[in-house]
């Protein structure tokens, strides 16, 4: 019966256009590569208190002035992944992040210490000093490679 039929899919470019229609992509596999508007690529390092958190390909966004955030390279995003609610209560988390940002005439920032938390839990990592491309405290290191 499916014979003739396979047959005929099995020919051409028509196996490209089936294999397509009968395995597509899950929307967790096209995630790993569309990102919100200002974000972009890069590789990153998070170590808090001795534990590495993100080693290698992050998505980062710089604002002006030159604070800027990391996300783990399989955070989701609001909007792309799921749906944006407009609301704290929706948002989810899949990865590591943190965030750097100038406070006064120094550095300082705050991250997640699980995955899931979509609120900083490690709010006082004091003041930052820069080394190369990296910000470094006491029980921290962030850094950001573009």
């Amino acid at each position: 019966m499916f014979g003739r039929s396979l047959d005929w899919l099995l020919t051409g470019r028509t196996i490209v256009v089936a294999l397509a229609m009968t395995f597509p992509l899950s929307p967790s596999h096209a995630a790993q590569h569309r990102l919100p508007s200002g974000y972009k690529w890069g590789r990153c390092l998070l170590v808090v208190q001795g534990e590495t958190r993100i080693s290698g390909k992050c998505s980062y966004q710089i604002e002006k002035g030159g604070d800027f955030n990391i996300q783990g390279p399989r955070q989701v995003f609001a909007g792309i992944d799921y749906p944006d609610t407009h609301s704290g209560a929706g948002e989810m988390s899949r990865d590591y992040w943190a965030v750097v940002y100038k406070d006064g005439d120094s550095w300082t920032g705050y991250s997640n210490s699980e995955i899931d938390e979509t609120h900083a839990d490690e709010l006082d990592w004091g003041e930052l000093r820069r080394e190369g491309a990296c910000y470094v405290g006491k029980d921290v290191r962030v850094c950001l490679w573009h």
